[in-house]
């Protein structure tokens, strides 16, 4: 499976009469951009406004993030089964707009249901923790028809998920006739067999009914979905999709489908493919809420990684709490099975670094990349000049510190309210250094 991946790096973003991009800059037709995001029951309307990187902008909730991309080639399908057709993901050519994101969010519903944490500020202290901070961003506002959601099955989530992998597709289909800035190709050629295999395993919530949770070739994979196997080139590709949506209430390590598309760990296996390592592929994993659907998931994970050879896997989660015992089951069923596990995860440690980081923990669990606790406190402006989105959503990111911060214009919040502070597929700004 080979996937030709082009790439138009943008620096700049405006509105004008024609979506292009002319000398790094992004100029998009706001009423195309509008239409091309659809009509849906559910909402009274969409907006789009633009958020540059140093603007004094905050977006609330944010409750996806997709990078634009298209298909470039009659072969291959983008989002197939939700913006594409039922097709192979992972093959012909694609384009990405580097540089630039499609962030979904609402600005109506007083509902918690709708209101939800995710706070990203273009600018001050907490630009410092999300990737969106330095993205070109597209910001689709939908307001919500509440008198409609009772009586549609097309939920708010629903039409706002569609809507925003609409708008990525619209605005890189706009500009799959340009030149490209750079280009490469993705796949995974015979590799000496004596380099150990390597497999990503990807968990990802499939617990709610009322959540979206994620799609495999458009289906809802929900607590039926068993653990499958599927080309790195799908993954990056659009083959797997996610959304946030409601009760998003914990989102620095919910993973965002821009992570998805821009996964570092799986770019990292790519490149040692051949020279290190041999990557296998990528096994999806659903975390479900029952113990007996966990054990079910964690055997058809580990059976998977078994029957491709695997000596070595990689795992990375969604949400903590329950999910911490998926991800300990299969840490002890590969090991047990002879393959070497190295978990990526962020920690609840407590805003004093002193609580358990996880929820369970096996004594096969000996390899750990903790990317942050989400639990640390930070210090933001109350108001920033322009709020995209629901401003009710500020009352669910208030930390309740019993000390108020110095500077009497700020407040509190944890990291778990800034998306992708402490991302566990890797796309984050925190670091660690040895003392």
């Amino acid at each position: 499976m080979k996937l030709e991946f082009r790439k138009i790096q943008v620096n700049g973003l405006e509105w004008a009469d024609k979506t292009t991009v002319r000398d790094g800059v992004l100029y998009i037709n706001r009423e195309e951009a509008t239409k091309a995001c659809g009509e849906y029951p559910v909402l009274e309307g969409i907006t789009l406004h633009l958020a540059r990187p140093g603007e004094k902008v905050r977006i609330l909730p944010v409750k996806a993030a997709v990078e634009p991309r298209c298909k470039v080639t009659e072969e291959g399908s983008m989002f197939p089964g939700i913006v594409g057709r039922i097709a192979q993901a992972g093959i012909g050519t694609t384009l990405a707009l580097k540089g630039a994101a499609v962030l979904v969010t609402e600005n109506n519903d007083s509902e918690v249901k709708c209101r939800t944490g995710a706070l990203v500020d273009m600018s001050g202290p907490g630009a410092d923790y999300t990737p969106f901070s330095s993205t070109f961003n597209i910001v689709l506002n939908a307001r919500v028809n509440r008198q409609a959601m009772g009586r549609e099955t097309l939920t708010t989530d629903e039409a706002c998920r569609i809507a925003g992998f609409r708008l990525a597709v619209y605005l890189a289909d706009c500009c799959k006739n340009l030149k490209a800035d750079s280009s490469n190709n993705y796949e995974l050629p015979e590799a000496d067999p004596e380099l150990p295999g390597v497999v990503y395993v990807l968990q990802l919530l499939a617990q709610n009914p009322e959540i979206i949770d994620f799609h495999v070739y458009g289906q809802l994979a929900g607590s039926h979905f068993i653990p499958t196997l599927v080309h790195p080139n799908e993954l990056l590709d659009g083959g797997v999709t996610t959304f946030l949506g409601s009760h998003c209430t914990v989102c620095a390590d919910k993973q965002y489908m821009y992570e998805v598309q821009n996964s570092p760990v799986v770019e990292r296996l790519y490149q040692e493919h051949g020279k290190t390592l041999r990557f296998l592929g990528v096994v999806v994993h659903n975390e479900v809420l029952t113990f007996q659907g966990k054990e079910r998931s964690s055997l058809f994970t580990v059976n998977l990684a078994k029957k491709l050879g695997a000596r070595g896997a990689i795992l990375v989660t969604e949400g903590h709490g329950n999910p911490d015992e998926d991800i300990m089951l299969n840490v002890e069923g590969l090991e047990r099975a002879g393959i070497s596990t190295v978990i990526i995860s962020d920690e609840l440690g407590g805003r004093d670094g002193r609580s358990p980081g996880l929820a369970d923990w096996v004594p096969e669990c000996d390899a750990m990349v903790s990317v942050g606790n989400m639990h640390e406190i930070l210090a933001v402006p109350k108001e920033q000049k322009i709020l995209i989105g629901n401003e009710g959503s500020m009352d669910i990111v208030r930390a309740l510190v019993e000390q108020p911060p110095e500077d009497r214009d700020s407040f509190y919040i944890e990291l778990k309210d800034i998306p992708l502070a402490c991302a566990q597929a890797g796309l984050t700004r925190l670091s660690a250094r040895w003392a």
